[in-house]
């Protein structure tokens, strides 16, 4: 009997070793551009979640991206390319003749570590003196002889490959043509990253709104704010519960639950469906506080959906 116990005792305690071991750590990643990565204040919002949420984080925010590039380096849309000759070169980059999308722009690190049919490598960024893009390349890595490539190769992001299953924000959209139809396009992108993420990131994503900028060039009645009003009734409708309206929280609740007791001008601006002009650093990018009160809310909406138990 105390032979039956002691394998019993044994058993169950391997098993929730096993359980403990297998749990995934939390890690959260952001897609996105400028308002992702936190153009205008000292905080990304991506920052004030893993504050607020004690959880590491990964910011792939890059400013002037459109929501296609950023879908790009996300993983959800394939990058096309052409080789030069159709080789990869053993010992020098190999002059890269087309891309389908580009997606790395001045605003960031010139290079990404990636593959290319399983050769590892690095893909960089060429520019003139007036960051002009001039052109990519690939350079491989410990490769023995120079390989065949087909006419038209992918390339694989590392951050893409490594990063699929962790939990998403997405905030994109913002420097996307808006205009009749163009809306569906960054609908359609988006749904292109959320189909390239895996099963435990499906589970835990959002989509932030887009939001518009200073009242004086984007309030209500504006070709502006009727653009993005419809682009976030479009995502809205496309992805339900994951979609988050900052927006709306921004113009008509963050204010209150920071403290602030609205002046005047905030009362103006919120009267024009616009993020009072405290949180903005310029006509769009929000400063710290405004990233800190998006940040805070991402946190709250995390809680309440029991992500963090």
């Amino acid at each position: 009997m105390n032979i039956l116990k002691y394998i019993i005792t044994l058993f169950l305690g391997l098993s929730f070793i096993s359980c403990k071991q297998s749990e995934k750590p939390i890690k959260i990643i952001g897609w996105g551009d400028s308002m992702m990565k936190g153009a205008g204040g000292k905080k990304s919002i991506m920052e004030v979640l893993s504050e607020e949420l004690n959880v590491p984080y990964e910011n792939f925010g890059v400013g002037g991206l459109r929501s296609s590039n950023i879908a790009i380096l996300q993983g959800g849309l394939p990058m096309r390319l052409v080789i030069k000759d159709h080789e990869i070169k053993q010992s020098e980059p190999s002059e890269i003749t087309y891309v389908n999308i580009e997606p790395i722009n001045f605003q960031t690190q010139q290079y990404r570590e990636g593959r290319i049919q399983d050769i590892k490598g690095k893909l960089e960024r060429l520019s003139d003196e007036n960051k002009k893009t001039l052109g990519y390349t690939f350079t491989a890595q410990n490769l023995e002889e120079n390989v065949k490539t087909q006419d038209t190769v992918v390339f694989e992001f590392n951050n893409s490959l490594e990063n699929n299953n962790e939990w998403t924000i997405i905030w994109a959209g913002r420097n996307d043509n808006k205009s009749k139809n163009n809306v569906y396009n960054t609908r359609d992108n988006i749904q292109a990253m959320i189909n390239h993420l895996g099963e435990n990131a499906k589970k835990h994503y959002l989509i932030l709104s887009v939001c518009n900028g200073i009242a004086d060039k984007e309030g209500k009645g504006s070709g502006a704010h009727k653009n993005i009003t419809r682009l976030n009734d479009v995502l809205k409708e496309a992805f339900g519960d994951h979609f988050i309206d900052v927006r709306s929280y921004m113009v008509n609740k963050a204010i209150y639950d920071i403290g602030i007791t609205p002046e005047s001008q905030d009362l103006e601006d919120m009267e024009k469906d616009c993020i009072p002009r405290r949180f903005l650093k310029d006509h769009v990018h929000f400063n710290t506080l405004g990233y800190e009160a998006t940040g805070k809310y991402l946190a709250k909406v995390i809680k309440e959906r029991m992500w963090i138990k």
